[in-house]
């Protein structure tokens, strides 16, 4: 099976937030998926902007890291001064979504790590009218959701059609006792 390549989009909130950001990328790669993400950026001088753009296009999916600042800044509100690299992001996502919603809808997933709930989720990404993807422990069984849709691995499939029934009418022509005529 060929795995996706991800593309984590998420905002510097507080040492906590990055920590459990860093846990969930640090897990997706220990199950196969490979991420671009900040934390594994060298320390060569590159063009942050220019590297977030190229892995949003390339990549399978973009996992949205649902937070408060992230439904702040995706809504509009903020400064010019904080949150560049992710309003960059959150630039980037809208136009992609915008120009072409049929295909950038089912690859931007909204993600909610432990104690995040849905209205951390802009509403550009439509927190009540599409799927997200709940994240209750960062372990395999709490990613089992996002890991079945990044990975294409149904947990119900669909069965194959059978043949239908023929039901006699209860009452009336061809029902039991029914005589037809005089």
């Amino acid at each position: 099976m060929q795995l996706p390549t991800v593309f984590i989009s998420y905002i510097h909130e507080d040492d906590e937030h990055r920590a459990q950001v860093l846990k969930f990328a640090q897990l997706l790669a220990d199950l196969g998926i490979d991420s671009g993400i900040d934390f594994w950026l060298g320390p060569e001088r590159q063009d942050i902007g220019e590297w977030a753009e190229h892995y949003i296009e390339k990549a399978d999916y973009t996992l949205v890291i649902a937070s408060t600042r992230y439904r702040d800044i995706g809504n509009g509100y903020g400064t010019d001064h904080e949150n560049r690299g992710g309003k960059w992001e959150i630039v980037v996502l809208r136009e992609k979504l915008q120009k072409a919603r049929s295909v950038w809808t089912p690859r931007i997933l909204p993600v909610l790590l432990p104690g995040h709930t849905e209205e951390e989720i802009p509403d550009f990404l439509q927190p009540c009218g599409a799927h997200r993807y709940d994240v209750p422990e960062i372990n395999e069984k709490g990613i089992e959701k996002l890991y079945r849709t990044l990975t294409k691995q149904p947990k119900h499939v669909k069965p194959e059609l059978g043949e239908s029934m023929v039901l006699p009418p209860k009452s009336g022509p061809g029902s039991p006792g029914w005589e037809s005529g005089p």
